[in-house]
């Protein structure tokens, strides 16, 4: 159903309501006036002389009664006491039974029940401001119960002292009991059915607001619950539960509740249509009867707890309604082409607000303090109007922000997936630059390792055909075989790169080659007992590589060439460890062989190159001679 549709029949309903409901109120004002007055004996009415306020004298003195048609409703009847008569004959066709005396809005009443005899039967008191231990345990704060026989004559005699500034209205309604609680029970059920879709829409509220944390759930909800307390307020239960001690208290407070529902639905107004930056006049506007009302709370509050002037109130009240009247019209005409389609349902609310108040100030200017009866179904049922509106727009406007948010996320989504793709086609772009750059890098390592190998096999091979040639000498050939031992070592150090294809060797694959070939070179025979002793093959670095295998070369060859001569008488034995630390790398290489004179070690070519190839990579040697030469290495970070 269309938005448009549903606020017309709302809007029909409510002036159907309006109509219909006046006529029904005065209809059962008119029934209850026939039931109760016979007109065979009417209502007779005296103002208290303050010499007597006993119900004997007025018993025994009915000439100074009047018809209650004759007494002026002038300005006396709102602050003096009056005595109320009504004379109960057997031609009245009263059963024997419980009655109930029910009167409205009077705020003191004290009744007595005179026989024919003119004996007392008993005496009661009632009263909206009578505290609750005053009353009889079946009378209430608005009714007596009386136990009334057939055929017998009765006298009523009531004490009736208005004090809430407005004329009394003596409707008092006498009817039997069950006639009474039939009448009663339709209204309750209109009041419990209100107030059950007030609690269910409170609920509704309270847990949209956990859900969304939406704000203005926050002035919905507090509207809703002022509206229902303030109803509830009007019913004599609410006094009778938390004020029955001071129940002009909890009277007084039936106007804060409905002040705080106006203020609710401001902060609605204010927050739901952006009011501040929409139209900055409205919003300071709103500000000030914001305050207006704030104030005027505490006013009224003041004067009918202290002064009981709730003719006063009520003339605030039905000001502040006018001026609510005059700014929600002016502001949802002014803006009506501002707003969106989902704030228009806070006017259709607006509409449905101005048009109780207006129902409310009719009320209160026609009707007067009886006004009160029907104050607390017209609340509820404008409230629950304005509210299903309100949660309809919210609802919308809800949904309209998700899917613009969703629309501004998908948007979002695609402009970083195009971006992405632009990236990735940036990336596939340097990956295949990167591609080639590698290829060409590798095809030129290849060529470098190639030539390198070539270069190194070169010079190997010219020294091999060195040796093969005229016969230069031992000497020379010594010389030669030494430098073709570091040419290998350099070359299998470059074999072993291009092997592993990396930056990186292992150290205990390098050793053993190198050991394998010398031994191969120097003793074939396998004469000498070379220990080795590497605990794993841990990686080194190319710069380490290099110096490690020539300085391993040159402390075997040594070895080999003069550790052990021939027709020693011992066995000759190499050993070579490798142990890494927590911060260094030791290696320790020992022979057992015949030694060397100092100047020898001096003069060595091969020691000297040692200590220069240690120092290269960072290390210390020492050297020590004991039964043949050992070496201690230690290196920094060479692992």
């Amino acid at each position: 159903m269309k938005p448009n549709i549903i606020i017309t029949i709302l809007l029909l309903f409510s002036i159907a309501t309006i109509h219909f409901g006046r006529d029904a109120i005065t209809a059962n004002n008119q029934t209850a006036a026939n039931r109760c007055w016979a007109d065979k004996c009417p209502v007779l009415i005296t103002k208290e002389n303050a010499a007597y306020n006993n119900p004997e004298y007025y018993y025994h003195h009915p000439d100074i009664f009047v018809p209650i048609s004759h007494i002026k409703r002038d300005i006396d009847q709102k602050k003096g006491i009056f005595w109320l008569k009504k004379e109960i004959l057997p031609s009245d066709s009263i059963s024997t039974g419980n009655y109930v005396l029910s009167f409205d809005n009077l705020t003191y009443v004290n009744l007595t029940l005179i026989n024919a005899k003119g004996d007392i039967e008993f005496r009661r008191k009632s009263g909206l401001f009578r505290r609750h231990e005053e009353l009889a345990p079946k009378d209430n704060r608005d009714h007596f119960v009386l136990n009334l026989e057939a055929q017998k004559p009765y006298t009523i005699l009531l004490r009736v002292k208005h004090s809430k500034g407005y004329t009394p209205v003596y409707n008092f309604r006498l009817q039997t009991e069950l006639e009474y609680v039939k009448n009663k029970q339709r209204g309750r059920i209109v009041h419990s059915f209100m107030e059950g879709a007030i609690i269910v829409l409170l609920l509704y509220i309270a847990f949209a607001w956990i859900v969304s944390r939406y704000r203005p759930y926050i002035w919905i909800f507090l509207f809703l619950l002022s509206i229902g307390l303030y109803s509830v307020a009007l019913q004599n239960f609410f006094i009778d539960f938390f004020f029955y001690n001071s129940p002009q208290l909890g009277w007084s407070l039936v106007s804060v509740f409905s002040r705080f529902a106006a203020i609710s639905f401001y902060l609605l107004t204010i927050d739901f249509l952006q009011l501040k930056k929409l139209h900055t006049k409205y919003y300071t506007v709103a500000c000030y009867i914001i305050a207006t009302i704030g104030f005027t709370a505490l006013l009224t509050f003041i004067n009918n707890f202290y002064l009981s002037n709730y003719k006063q109130s009520n003339w605030i009240n039905i000001t502040l309604g006018i001026i609510h009247m005059l700014y929600f019209s002016n502001l949802f005409i002014s803006l009506w082409r501002k707003i969106d389609l989902m704030q228009r349902f806070l006017a259709y609310g607006s509409v449905f607000f101005v048009t109780g108040i207006t129902a409310m100030v009719y009320c209160a200017l026609t009707l007067q303090e009886q006004a009160i009866q029907y104050v607390s179904m017209l609340t509820q049922f404008f409230a629950l109007c304005i509210t299903m509106l309100l949660l309809i727009g919210i609802r919308l406007k809800l949904r309209k922000n998700e899917l613009d948010y969703h629309q501004s996320t998908e948007s979002i989504v695609q402009e970083r997936t195009n971006e992405l793709k632009k990236a990735n086609n940036a990336l596939y772009e340097q990956q295949i630059q990167l591609l080639r750059k590698n290829r060409y890098i590798e095809t030129l390592i290849d060529e470098v390792n190639h030539r390198v190998k070539n270069n190194l096999q070169l010079l190997y091979s010219l020294g091999s055909l060195y040796k093969m040639g005229e016969n230069h000498g031992a000497q020379y050939n010594k010389a030669i075989q030494s430098m073709q031992d570091r040419i290998h070592a350099m070359m299998l150090v470059n074999q072993l790169l291009v092997y592993n294809q990396n930056s990186q060797l292992k150290l205990k694959t390098l050793v053993i080659e190198t050991v394998n070939y010398l031994r191969q070179m120097h003793d074939p025979e396998k004469n000498v007992c070379v220990n080795l002793d590497i605990g794993q093959d841990w990686l080194i670095s190319t710069n380490t590589s290099i110096p490690l295998a020539l300085i391993i070369t040159e402390l075997l060859t040594n070895s080999y060439k003069y550790a052990f001569p021939k027709g020693i008488s011992f066995a000759p034995i190499i050993n070579l460890s490798i142990i890494k630390k927590k911060f260094v790398t030791t290696m320790e290489f020992e022979d057992n062989g015949v030694g060397a004179a100092e100047a020898a070690i001096s003069t060595s070519f091969g020691i000297g190159l040692v200590k220069d190839l240690t120092r290269q990579i960072k290390g210390t040697v020492t050297i020590q001679q004991q039964n043949g030469f050992l070496y201690k290495f230690e290196f920094n970070n060479m692992i």
